[in-house]
């Protein structure tokens, strides 16, 4: 129809921070031609990008009158509903669509995950081999589905399924090195953390999981420095401060411990961890203190 063309192409000329007026172009292109799906894909794919999610499953909803047929609809239906956090309701309308793509196992799979249905979830990516697979994304996936699970040994093996198909990873390295934590392997933990490091992984998370690793096998400096960067990636995180005042309370460097401990008052709330810790720093401190008196 050459009408629904003209209306899609206005729409699609539009400057695309002018938003309000491509939706203006839609609902009377829509007034107009009640049952053209064209314009209502417009319209509810132009609500989604403009995190309009609600909206957005109202056009489609609308849509689904005109064609109960299209697959696609059920999906995009599916991706709002994931979009606000229904993870029950996209997952009602993923199950609608009988073939199979990747995209619909990806967001299905992750939807499953969301309500802790791991063992569906994991299922749900099976399948995600029967298609080519370009990245290693979907195996992370399935390797954090493993975590979730506490199966770190089928998380290890897909990381290097991941490795021998996308080749060095800082990424791959450092969930190896996190599997091998779980497994109090820390020599394995500490290898693979290194690697990581030398591709340039540096959040908080990396810096905390390394340092403990160093400390489990006897590289204390290299531990003390690695926590004192997660706190300084993550000042309001508590976590790492206790990692490192407990390694300065077992090698009796309790000045050190004090001073953390101190910064951390001035910069966090209080944990009960980090309460009890503090009581015990300015315990050993004031025996320190009688001592070198």
């Amino acid at each position: 129809m050459d009408e629904v063309k003209r209306i899609l192409w206005m729409a699609k000329f539009q400057k695309k921070n002018n938003w309000l007026n491509i939706r203006k172009i839609l609902l009377e292109g829509i007034n107009k031609h009640p049952r053209e799906p064209q314009l209502y894909n417009a319209l509810g794919e132009l609500y989604f990008n403009q995190k309009l999610f609600s909206r957005a499953i109202d056009v489609y909803l609308d849509l689904l009158e005109i064609n109960q047929t299209d697959a696609n609809i059920y999906f995009k239906i599916g991706n709002s509903f994931l979009s606000l956090q229904e993870y029950r309701l996209a997952i009602d309308y993923y199950e609608k669509i009988k073939f199979k793509f990747p995209e619909l196992l990806y967001n299905k799979a992750y939807a499953y995950s969301k309500i802790g249905d791991y063992d569906k979830s994991l299922k749900i990516m099976q399948d995600i081999y029967h298609f080519p697979i370009s990245s290693e994304l979907p195996l992370i996936f399935i390797s954090e589905l493993y975590f979730a699970k506490k199966n770190y040994s089928h998380a290890l093996k897909n990381l290097n399924k991941a490795e021998k198909m996308f080749g060095k990873q800082g990424t791959l390295y450092y969930l190896k090195g996190l599997a091998y934590s779980n497994m109090e392997n820390w020599l394995k933990a500490y290898v693979e953390f290194e690697k990581a490091d030398k591709l340039k992984v540096n959040n908080y998370h990396f810096y905390r999981a390394y340092g403990i690793s160093c400390e489990k096998i006897g590289k204390t400096e290299r531990a003390i420095y690695l926590l004192l960067k997660s706190i300084k990636e993550q000042p309001g995180n508590s976590v790492s401060y206790i990692d490192l005042i407990r390694i300065y309370l077992e090698h009796n460097r309790i000045v050190e411990a004090y001073t953390l401990v101190m910064h951390a008052k001035k910069n966090i709330p209080f944990s009960i961890s980090l309460s009890l810790l503090y009581s015990q720093v300015m315990q050993r401190m004031k025996h320190y203190e009688k001592k070198n008196d």
